[in-house]
């Protein structure tokens, strides 16, 4: 659908004048009638309470911004605190604009002065408006000024220590590296001198294992482990080890069937986790390299899933335990999400997330977690046992800002290959209760839905024929797979009897 000008300047609630005489006049008609409320210039929102006009105004605080100061990049403390302050303010960097608020109900956009977008600023979306790098933001929050618009210096520190325990020596090292290359355009020589002997402080006392900080002494005692997490991983182990379970040889090993399935597995894995396609779309972007011009980054999270899911080098590669199994899931990560930096391929995350009211495993414990927890697997014996196991270890730490599902179904179905059992595909009108069955395990300590959903989807996708596609997908849709409904459609078997 094409949208027009207008549209694309209008959001639910928030309306912004443009070269368009027509629209102006529309605008400022309905700011005389009430509708709307004119909140700074060329700025309008729906009408409503003192509380509503703000509500709205800091929903769409990015499209303000970059309305009010185009070509700004979010910077000092607002780049490390997810945009709006506690004081609900917004700094921004302009190499022209600076030294001024700009004040709408509810938000102000701090001015201050910062050269143009640099090296590993991210524009926001389609919008005029950058978010500074990680090494930009660090600089300018070590910089003199308010402490109103910069984070302390132990912010800085934890900050550090975030980024020590989750990518170990190399990642800050790389921190350091990229900001030595930006002090200068920023003018922020004085500043990386401070982050250079920050970070050499901590690398030297890590080597000693002898950090003062809050964060820092977990580092001290080694790799810190959400002990509860581990607790958790047990239960689903010792019910592994007893469970009577489906096995199933490989029925797509080689040849156009293992393409297939792996396609297929990659349009399943993507779909469910947002990145949606027509069936013949991302068939032409698997088979035909038919790059989506409109979703270039889009098209090539399914070939990432895809190629991980069908060369040789990693269908069949479980990542080995104990440390080296956080390195090798990096380089996973890395792999499949190579053309998204917004959320920062191959590098742990930094940031604590969350499903719903489940919060995963905390950035600093997360290489622990996943070491300790790697090494309960060869407890478990090997194939469907082992590959569930897998599955909820990485999907329950949650380790990477985003594409935890894809990884976690990918290192499923490696162990499964290398035992040279058949893989599994997470059709979409399962996906629900799939993830119901997650949060049993995680919130109640119930390891016998997930054990019975990924055992029943095993035999499920058993039952198909992956050697023609064109006959595959359309036994698929006979089967509801591509359906979203759970209240209308129910998951159907290869050979029309119900599967769940």
């Amino acid at each position: 659908m094409n949208l027009s000008e207008a549209e694309k300047r209008r959001s639910a609630d928030v309306f912004f004048s443009t070269s368009d005489a027509t629209l102006n006049r529309s605008l400022q008609r309905r700011a005389k009638d009430g509708s709307l409320t004119r909140v700074g210039p060329g700025v309008y929102v729906e009408s409503g309470s003192e509380e509503e006009i703000v509500g709205r105004i800091q929903r769409n605080w990015q499209k303000i911004a970059a309305h009010a100061v185009p070509g700004a990049v979010v910077s000092h403390l607002s780049a490390l605190t997810g945009g709006i302050t506690a004081s609900h303010e917004v700094v921004l960097s302009h190499p022209t604009r600076y030294n001024r608020r700009v004040r709408f109900p509810g938000l102000t956009l701090v001015l201050m002065k910062g050269p143009a977008p640099q090296a590993g600023d991210l524009r926001l979306g389609s919008l005029d408006l950058y978010w500074a790098s990680q090494e930009r933001a660090l600089l300018e929050n070590l910089g003199r000024g308010s402490a109103s618009i910069r984070a302390g210096r132990n912010a800085i520190e934890e900050r550090l220590i975030t980024c020590l325990n989750a990518n170990k020596e190399a990642g800050l090292n790389q921190i350091r590296d990229r900001a030595r290359a930006l002090a200068e355009p920023l003018g922020a020589t004085a500043s990386y001198e401070i982050l250079n002997g920050m970070v050499g402080a901590l690398l030297t006392t890590h080597s000693k294992g002898t950090l003062k900080t809050k964060a820092g002494l977990a580092i001290a005692r080694g790799m810190p482990i959400d002990m509860g997490r581990i607790d958790v991983f047990s239960t689903l182990a010792t019910a592994l080890r007893t469970a009577v379970l489906p096995d199933i040889a490989d029925v797509a090993e080689r040849g156009n069937a293992r393409i297939h399935f792996a396609f297929l597995e990659s349009y399943f894995s993507n779909y469910v986790e947002g990145t949606r396609f027509s069936v013949e779309e991302a068939e032409g972007i698997v088979l035909r390299n038919q790059i989506v011009a409109q979703r270039p980054k889009d098209s090539h999270d399914i070939l990432g899933v895809f190629d991980l899911a069908y060369q040789t080098e990693t269908r069949a590669a479980v990542p080995p335990v104990g440390d080296d199994f956080v390195d090798v899931l990096q380089e996973r990560h890395r792999v499949m999400l190579e053309r998204r930096p917004e959320v920062n391929p191959g590098h742990l995350k930094l940031e604590a997330n969350y499903a719903g009211t489940t919060q995963f495993v905390e950035p600093s414990h997360v290489r622990g977690t996943l070491a300790e927890g790697s090494r309960l697997a060869l407890t478990i014996p090997e194939g469907m046992g082992r590959a569930i196991y897998y599955l909820f270890l990485v999907a329950e730490v949650h380790p990477f800002a985003d594409g935890n599902g894809r990884l976690s179904r990918l290192v499923m179905n490696a162990e499964l290959s290398r035992c040279g059992r058949s893989r599994i595909i997470i059709p979409t009108l399962f996906h629900p209760q799939f993830v119901d069955c997650l949060r049993a395990l995680t919130q109640n300590g119930r390891p016998e839905p997930l054990i019975k959903a990924l055992s029943r989807m095993g035999s499920w996708c058993a039952e198909f024929d992956y050697a023609d596609l064109a006959a595959l997908v359309q036994a698929m849709r006979n089967s509801n797979s591509f359906e979203e409904s759970v209240a209308d459609f129910r998951l159907l078997n290869a050979d029309g009897s119900r599967a769940t």
